[in-house]
């Protein structure tokens, strides 16, 4: 299951690098010209295949158990990466891929749930070519870096409508070589960011990173708890960036500063009120309806999507027209 996905990143970089080439191929001053940002993840490597992987990751969020003799059966096959199978590798593969950093995706309070790397190429601005930036960014820090970087202001209106306020930081600071920055550019300009999924809470604020788990991702529900009483975990990430030494014991009030601003950042992004449900939370009536009130839907052929964007035909009278290669209209 491991080396499907090794496979699946392979095949990522080659398509990203046909479409820096096909820049390329417009000539040299268009790649010169073009800024590049380059993210490849996904909030850390999941960890949602459980600790035996699966054949379908669609059996994971739908609480259905899926045999381990299939998974063998599977694997002797040389099945996996094919067209039968959505399958995902076993969490101790998330966790190794996220070296050195604690925990996985889903774990917003550490960052092996929430870093990854980014490369950025603008040849035409930036010459320090090849070095690292260890600035604080978020992925919010994206759209007001394009805005600058081109040299317009973010709308405030689109079609009549106000626009939230952007939220990151432009990056461009950080473009200038690194012996040109000043003691204060190379600063992060990215001072605060809250983070928070499914129960798991955390915060960084000028160097400092604060951390409460909730829950594992392989675990469907959590054991009873109160969001809002966890333990939390306190890190210098000046000096250790991976998390690895707990500080709270240490510095119990820079831990309940944090804690404050916290709940303090959280109520500013209209994260309030906090929720861990999972399994409940995937409850139709829990969340607004894509199909409710209407009763016929066509899809063109080969489409595909998740059962919470279809018309749910269970226990209803229903009629599926197929038309070959033309749409398929479903009468509910």
């Amino acid at each position: 299951m491991m080396e499907v996905f090794a496979g699946f990143t392979a095949h990522t970089d080659q398509q990203v690098k046909r479409v820096i080439d096909a820049i390329a191929d417009l000539g040299e001053d268009e790649l010169k010209n073009t800024l590049i940002i380059y993210i490849a993840g996904d909030n850390g490597s999941s960890a949602e295949g459980g600790l035996e992987g699966l054949l379908n990751e669609l059996t994971f969020f739908n609480q259905i158990e899926e045999p381990f003799a299939d998974k063998e059966a599977a694997v002797e096959k040389e099945d996996l990466g094919g067209p039968n199978y959505y399958n995902h590798f076993p969490a101790a593969w998330a966790w190794a891929m996220d070296t050195p950093f604690q925990w996985t995706k889903q774990i917003a309070s550490h960052f092996g749930g929430t870093r990854n790397g980014m490369a950025i190429s603008w040849p035409a601005q930036i010459k320090d070519t090849g070095d690292v930036r260890y600035q604080f960014s978020h992925v919010t820090d994206i759209a007001p870096t394009l805005y600058e970087a081109i040299g317009i202001p973010a709308p405030t209106t689109v079609d009549g409508v106000t626009q939230k306020p952007l939220e990151g930081k432009s990056l461009v600071y950080t473009f200038a070589d690194k012996d040109e920055l000043s003691a204060v550019d190379a600063k992060s300009h990215h001072t605060t960011q809250y983070f928070e999924m499914l129960g798991n809470q955390g915060l960084y604020h000028d160097g400092w990173m604060a951390s409460a788990l909730r829950r594992a991702p392989w675990l469907t529900e959590p054991e009873p708890g109160t969001l809002t009483d966890m333990n939390w975990e306190l890190y210098d990430i000046t000096t250790d960036f991976s998390q690895a030494h707990d500080l709270a014991k240490e510095f119990p009030e820079k831990l309940e500063e944090m804690k404050e601003r916290f709940f303090a950042e959280a109520g500013r992004y209209n994260v309030l009120p906090l929720d861990d449900r999972q399994t409940e939370r995937q409850d139709p009536s829990h969340r607004p309806s894509l199909t409710e009130g209407r009763d016929t839907f066509v899809y063109p052929a080969g489409f595909q999507a998740p059962e919470g964007a279809t018309p749910d035909l269970k226990n209803v009278n229903h009629t599926i027209i197929a038309c070959g290669s033309f749409p398929v209209k479903v009468a509910a």
